[in-house]
This record gives structure tokens, C-alpha cells and sequence, in this order.
């Protein structure tokens, strides 16, 4: 092999190792979504952890002492009426939880998703729903997208929108419609843009999302 020669040879590997480099420095890992359904039956006995009694006594929404004789308006503090859920991956269950509530707790005609934060040593409650908590998706940041089906009463008539919220600037906030007791709106681009605007200002208007 003559000079010349060696000299290409030894740009054109120089070039190929540089860019087999770059390819490999540049490649990132793609974030897979996953979808969580929930369904929530207030069936348990007992909590799967002591420490969500402990939460439910800390936030007073319940009668820690379960006996037959329970002050008016309240609840014992039992999985027969409240359940824990995750929402910060990068959280324990102490500093942030949603908590589903059941219809008719402390006198509330509907069920709730709650919706809590520890923030200096304090649980802070980020968002109130009126509804129930139907999906989980992750997200890259940690913080899951919630699909939560809204109860709405319209003169006497129930409705329910089933509703996408996302975690920005320390609560969650509404993005979208995604059906209602009729169906879902994901086949109808127009329908579902005039389902999300509409929907959204019954939200705004009825203050279910509080």
C-alpha cells in the first residue's frame, strides 16, 4: 500500500469511527407511556398499609375511633369509604397521594378524587374532582396524566365527561374531553375539540374541578 493510499485509508476509518460515535452519543431512549385503569370498590377490610390510616387522621376527613357511635356528618376512617393512589413517581405515598372518596362522606352527594401534596412538613391539597379516578398514564417526568370521569348534575339529570388532567406548575389542569356516557369523542376530531371547549366551561362554571 503506497503513501497516498495509507493516507485514505486512514481518513476514511477516522470518519467512519466519528460518525459511529456521534450516532451512538446522539441516540436516546424513547419514553413508553403506560395506562393504569382503576377501578375503585371500596370493598377492602382494611388498608394494605397502616400509614393510610395514619394520612386519613392527619387530614381529619374521617373519625379515626370506629364505633357505632360516629359524630353527624362524619366517617370512619376505613378502606370502606377512602382509597389511596400514587401519582408522583418520584414521591413516597406520605408526600403525595390521590385519594378517592366515597359518595355521601361527610355528607358530599357525589364521589371525589383528592388530590394531596406534603409541603413543608404539611399535606397540602393540590386539586379537588368532582368524580372518580379512571386512568394513570406515566410520563416521563414522573408525574402520571389522569383520566378522571367528572359528575355532573343537570336539572336533576346525571352526566359524567370523561377528562384528561395534567401536572404543570404544582397542580393539575384540565386538557381535554375524551368521552361521555354517550361514547368516547376520539374518532371525531371536530367533536371532540367542541366536547373539550364546551365540557371545560361546565368544569369552569360548576367549579367540579376545584
Amino acid at each position: 500500500m503506497n503513501k497516498l493510499q495509507t493516507f485514505n485509508y486512514t481518513v476514511f476509518c477516522g470518519c467512519a469511527l466519528f460518525l459511529l460515535s456521534c450516532t451512538e452519543d446522539t441516540t436516546e431512549e424513547v419514553f413508553s407511556s403506560e395506562t393504569i385503569e382503576i377501578t375503585t370498590l371500596f370493598d377492602q377490610d382494611a388498608f394494605e398499609d397502616k400509614k393510610m390510616e395514619d394520612l386519613l387522621i392527619e387530614l381529619r376527613i374521617c373519625d379515626p375511633v370506629n364505633q357505632d357511635s360516629i359524630p353527624v356528618g362524619m366517617t370512619p376512617c376505613s378502606p370502606k369509604y377512602f382509597a389511596f393512589y400514587s401519582y408522583h413517581n418520584k414521591r413516597s405515598l406520605e408526600d403525595a397521594f390521590l385519594l378517592q372518596v366515597k359518595k355521601g362522606v361527610n355528607n358530599y352527594p357525589y364521589r371525589r378524587l383528592l388530590i394531596f401534596a406534603r409541603e413543608k412538613g404539611l399535606l397540602v391539597k393540590v386539586n379537588g374532582v368532582n368524580g372518580y379516578l379512571v386512568e394513570k398514564r406515566t410520563r416521563s417526568n414522573g408525574i402520571d396524566d389522569l383520566v378522571v370521569a367528572v359528575v355532573d348534575n343537570i336539572g336533576g339529570h346525571y352526566e359524567r365527561y370523561d377528562i384528561l388532567l395534567r401536572y404543570e406548575n404544582g397542580k393539575y389542569h384540565y386538557v381535554e374531553a375524551l368521552g361521555d356516557l354517550h361514547g368516547t369523542f376520539e374518532h371525531d376530531s371536530e367533536l371532540k375539540k367542541e366536547a373539550t371547549k364546551q365540557i371545560g366551561e361546565r368544569i369552569k362554571e360548576k367549579q367540579l374541578l376545584f
